[in-house]
């Protein structure tokens, strides 16, 4: 194994003493101090809370000798008690820490359970030339069960079609630093990303809500690559009352809710998937010392020429171009129930994957 970035992991938590004890276990468990022999430095930032979440940290860490922690217990005030502040002032002290570099800091959330894996795989991402790594999210089954068979279904089938959904964007959109097989997941629960490249877009910013994607999405537009490595994965709690607003659980309330009253399961259709992955394709694919080639992108797209320059005048950057005309959408109208587009989907990928035989 090679062990060139050395790991260190930040925790934000708010009133989760009953799964703490979950999250040191699956991080004391980890491959990568017993391939390395080193001890895994861990910074947790107890965010406001009053549960008793310090005196079980201390009891559990006080068992785990692979593990350096850190536990920053802070009240913030109330327009700052939120995951973005806790997340960051986690980063923040995580990355100050003394200790070998190159650095690598990882990212997860208190209700999740890492893969026994995950830091061992998120280095290896990195070894491989990502500079930011997201993590492939997985419900925790137990929980999910216990929410009833509708939810389970809906969960299944969800998978299923996120799956192909993937593997039709990679054969429209082929990555060299994020081959297939890939996913689409980097939220707080799983992110990993070189100390440089954090330092270069000014770190994590303190917002309410998404703070995770904030990040990822300025690490793009700054030219970093991301790699979606399926070998990194955590599993995470299937419950309906979460500590972030718009969090994981919001949607699965919305789902047990649904079910309930029998509405059915729609998602982004299949369509809509594949023209912003062929309009990603042809921002990466187009020679911008051409001017007919740039004529012929903005024709491509729809939009006035002046749409793919800078204020200069002169082309903007390819990351730049593809979230002003072929962002990710992650509160995409869900149009087409989730069954036919499944069925769509795998028709297209079985399209294409002819036509490259053919070829």
């Amino acid at each position: 194994m090679r062990t060139t970035y050395s790991p260190r992991v930040a925790i934000p938590a708010r009133n989760e003493a009953a799964r703490l004890p979950g999250i040191v276990r699956a991080l004391a468990g980890q491959s990568w101090q017993r391939l390395s022999g080193a001890v895994l430095p861990v910074v947790i930032v107890l965010n406001n809370s009053d549960d008793g979440s310090r005196e079980i940290l201390e009891t559990v860490i006080a068992n785990t000798p692979s593990l350096s922690v850190t536990i920053v217990d802070v009240r913030f005030s109330k327009d700052d008690a939120h995951v973005g502040s806790a997340r960051r002032l986690a980063m923040e002290v995580a990355i100050s820490q003394e200790g070998p570099e190159p650095l690598v800091l990882l990212t997860t959330d208190a209700d999740a359970i890492p893969d026994t894996r995950w830091v061992e795989a998120n280095i290896a991402a990195i070894d491989t030339g990502a500079d930011v790594v997201g993590g492939e999210i997985f419900g925790d089954e137990d929980e999910e069960r216990s929410l009833g068979p509708g939810f389970c279904r809906r969960a299944s089938l969800h998978r299923t079609y996120t799956r192909l959904a993937d593997d039709l964007a990679a054969l429209i959109d082929p990555l060299e630093y994020d081959p297939a097989p890939r996913h689409t997941d980097h939220s707080g629960a799983s992110i990993a990303v070189t100390a440089a490249a954090y330092r270069a877009v000014g770190g994590l910013r303190a917002l309410p809500v998404r703070e995770d994607i904030d990040l990822v999405e300025r690490l793009l537009l700054a030219g970093f690559k991301l790699r979606h490595d399926p070998a990194v994965k955590v599993t995470v709690s299937a419950r309906l009352v979460g500590r972030a607003r718009n969090g994981m659980a919001n949607c699965i309330r919305e789902w047990v809710e649904q079910e309930a009253v029998g509405m059915p399961h729609l998602v982004e259709g299949p369509l809509r998937i594949e023209r912003r992955h062929a309009s990603r394709r042809a921002i990466r694919t187009t020679d911008f010392r051409r001017p007919v080639e740039v004529a012929s992108l903005a024709n491509t797209l729809g939009v006035d020429l002046s749409r793919l320059l800078d204020s200069d005048g002169g082309p903007l950057g390819i990351n730049h171009l593809i979230a002003r005309h072929a962002p990710a959408e992650l509160d995409a109208p869900g149009t087409t129930p989730v069954d036919q587009a499944i069925a769509a989907i795998m028709e297209r990928i079985a399209q294409r994957e002819g036509r490259a035989h053919a070829a």
